[in-house]
Formats: structure tokens, C-alpha cells, sequence
């Protein structure tokens, strides 16, 4: 039987698609997270192990990333991507407010404010054509107050791209545009 001729295929294109990525969710910061198997840190079972394990504050720098490296962000983003965007990052804000409840970082504290306030204006259900623009910039102010949290403890600020290969990211659209 000719393979070619049954999948329709010119017989000089030859099998060049990119291997599907794994997925797994952390039993320690619950991320779900998307990878190459080939590119994986993998613990002392073999089993790959999740890039948030033993960091401060991973389940804020997971949940982060996730919508970081969502789906709303890309141009091709549905309608629903966008509203479950904004869900995540509201209850990603309430996540934080409840760890800052323990603390007290007047600068953190500020930068949630002012990214619950850039969330409110961005309510995908509103008429507010800059919505996308208010959901990044709430996002922008979160990671903020993450890194609030962390300098407060004397360590670097979160960086998303030192784990962009655990998502299915190739880039960030509109990083750079606003």
C-alpha cells in the first residue's frame, strides 16, 4: 500500500511535525504544566519534577505563569479564552491578597491595588475595547507584587521566561506593545 497516496501527501514531503508535548500537574503547586519529555528535570525515580518545586512562594509564581503563557494572549485567543483569563487573574489576585494578609509590605500591598484596580477596568463582559490591555496590566502589577514578596525575603525577582519550556509558548504576543 502507498502511505503517501492514502494520507494525500507529495511523496518528497516526509514526516517533519513537532512531537506532541507532555502535560502533567504538579502534586506540589497544582501547575499544569506542558513540556518536552526530552528537556525535563527529572528527580532521583526518574519522574520529571516540577521547575516550581522548593521556590518561595510556587503556587503564586505557577499560577502566574499560567496565565502568563495563556491562550488569551495569542492572536488567535476565543472569546472564551479571554473570560477565563480574566477569571484566573482575579482569582490569582485573591491568592496573593490572602498571603499578603500575613505580611506587612505597604509596596506589595500597593501594587495589588493598583492591579485589582487595572483588573476592574478590564472585565471582558464590559464595553471597555482596552480590556486585553487592563487584563495585562493586572497581570504586570500581580507579577509585581510577587516580586515584592520575594525581594522582601532577599531573593531575585520571578522571571516567567526561566520557565516558558514548561508551557506551550513559543512567545509572549504583545509583550513589547504596551
Amino acid at each position: 500500500m502507498n502511505h503517501t497516496a492514502w494520507y494525500n501527501v507529495p511523496a518528497w514531503v516526509r514526516y517533519n511535525f513537532t512531537m506532541p508535548l507532555s502535560r502533567m500537574t504538579c502534586p506540589a503547586c497544582g501547575a499544569d504544566l506542558a513540556y518536552d519529555s526530552h528537556q525535563a528535570e527529572k528527580g532521583p525515580d526518574g519522574k520529571e519534577m516540577c521547575p516550581y518545586l522548593g521556590r518561595p512562594y510556587s503556587k503564586l509564581r505557577a499560577a502566574h505563569d499560567l496565565i502568563y503563557f495563556g491562550k488569551w494572549r495569542k492572536m488567535d485567543a476565543t472569546t472564551t479564552d479571554i473570560r477565563r483569563a480574566y477569571h484566573q487573574i482575579g482569582r490569582h489576585l485573591k491568592a496573593i491578597g490572602e498571603v499578603l494578609g500575613t505580611k506587612d509590605l505597604p509596596a506589595a500591598r500597593r501594587d495589588l491595588g493598583k492591579a485589582i484596580e487595572a483588573f476592574q477596568a478590564g472585565d471582558p463582559e464590559g464595553e471597555s475595547p482596552d480590556s486585553l490591555r487592563f487584563m495585562d496590566h493586572a497581570l504586570s502589577y500581580a507579577h509585581t507584587a510577587i516580586d515584592d514578596l520575594l525581594h522582601e525575603e532577599g531573593l531575585p525577582p520571578h522571571d516567567p521566561m526561566e520557565f516558558s519550556k514548561w508551557y506551550d509558548a513559543v512567545e509572549v504576543p504583545f509583550k513589547e506593545e504596551w
